[in-house]
């Protein structure tokens, strides 16, 4: 497994992936960035880890592309000398789209290619790095890792549609790998808080990049206190980015820092303490080709801890979600801010949210998509 935007075990949808692969009888070796405090070999749960250095991630458009280009030439690199040792499949996690060569030279060694399409690599750099060269590169890209693939795993069915249409993948080698929590956290789900609540208390778990849409938190909060009285109202943040240093602005210009937790990563075991803890659950990720398209695990957590969801009604949030949230149209934090503000007075609309979460996170948990992810392989 090759992966590049995210260290491991962080990444929690290739952890998930690499250890049902080594229960189900496989040997996964998993090349990624070296994280902090991390050592460069270690086995973690049966999974043998190699790491590499990586520029470290800072905002704008050159970091951006600095990182990519360093981590593509070190993937290609251990690519093969995986091939060398026999890897028997290459397993290519995106973003970046850049190891399409080594996927060629696996097939040529008549070795099999998995391409786990996790975000629309075009899209994030139009977002992140906009420029029409980059893009185009971006493109190519994707069209060369679709081409030189067996199988496509997609996190949803917008991400499907994409390979079967823009990367003219036959439909029978595309399977959707949905992300999603394991079922044992539904069993850790607590009853919230009851009757009208001057406190609330706020949740974001996730990236804190530009396309996520951190940034809105700080007027979303100024809302809540000034406009709507909930003086009291308090968030906790839950990840970390190269955007965290916007957000933290943006928080000190709207005069409610002192409302925010930052939590920053943590291990994943400990999130459904930390939903658990809250009452309202956020996504402030605005409409975009990208945000539309893409499964923000998030939500799926959230509906597992049983708590109310508050985001921007995005096609597929709106499809993970099944009715179980508060969808807000188009983009305006002042909607969101009312969303939240009206589900923190309201104990019974909170309480019938948190029923239907249950209700609609077992069929979104995990173990669903680990039977989809090795009837794939078998298949393979």
């Amino acid at each position: 497994m090759l992966l590049e935007n995210n260290s491991y075990p962080q990444d929690i949808r290739v952890r998930r992936e690499a250890e049902a692969l080594v229960r189900a009888g496989h040997r996964v070796r998993v090349v990624a960035p070296r994280g902090a405090g991390q050592c460069r070999a270690e086995t973690v749960a049966g999974v043998e880890v190699r790491r590499f250095r990586v520029p470290e991630a800072r905002a704008g458009a050159a970091s951006f592309a600095l990182e990519f280009l360093v981590a593509g030439v070190r993937l290609q690199l251990a690519a093969l000398v995986e091939l060398a040792r026999g890897a028997s499949v290459l397993h290519l996690h995106n973003p970046p789209d850049l190891l399409a060569v080594a996927g060629l030279l696996a097939r040529l060694l008549r070795r099999r290619v998995v391409f786990d399409h996790h975000d629309l690599f075009p899209e994030l750099v139009a977002e992140k790095a906009p420029g029409r060269a980059l893009v185009a590169i971006a493109r190519a890209g994707e069209r060369a890792t679709f081409a030189v693939c067996d199988l496509v795993l997609s996190t949803n069915e917008s991400m499907a549609e994409i390979a079967r249409t823009r990367g003219c993948v036959r439909a029978e080698r595309v399977v959707v790998v949905r992300n999603g929590p394991p079922a044992a956290w539904l069993e850790q789900a607590r009853p919230g808080r009851t009757g009208a609540l001057r406190d609330p208390h706020l949740i974001y778990v996730g990236a804190i990049s530009s396309q996520d849409g951190v940034q809105r938190v700080a007027e979303l909060l100024r809302l809540l206190t000034r406009e709507h009285g909930l003086d009291r109202a308090r968030l906790t943040i839950v990840g970390e980015g190269d955007a965290r240093a916007q957000v933290e602005r943006a928080l000190a210009d709207a005069g409610v820092s002192g409302c925010v937790d930052w939590a920053g990563w943590v291990a994943v075991e400990q999130i459904p303490a930390l939903l658990g803890a809250a009452d309202i659950c956020i996504d402030p990720a605005g409409p975009s080709p990208l945000n539309h398209r893409s499964t923000m695990i998030k939500i799926a957590e959230y509906l597992t801890a049983a708590r109310p969801v508050v985001a921007f009604d995005l096609l597929e949030t709106r499809r993970t979600l099944g009715g179980a949230g508060v969808l807000v149209s188009g983009g305006d934090v002042g909607a969101l801010a009312a969303a939240c503000a009206r589900l923190a007075g309201d104990g019974s609309e909170r309480a019938s949210l948190s029923s239907a979460a249950v209700a609609r996170a077992a069929s979104l948990t995990w173990e669903h998509s680990e039977r989809a992810l090795l009837d794939a392989y078998d298949r393979l």
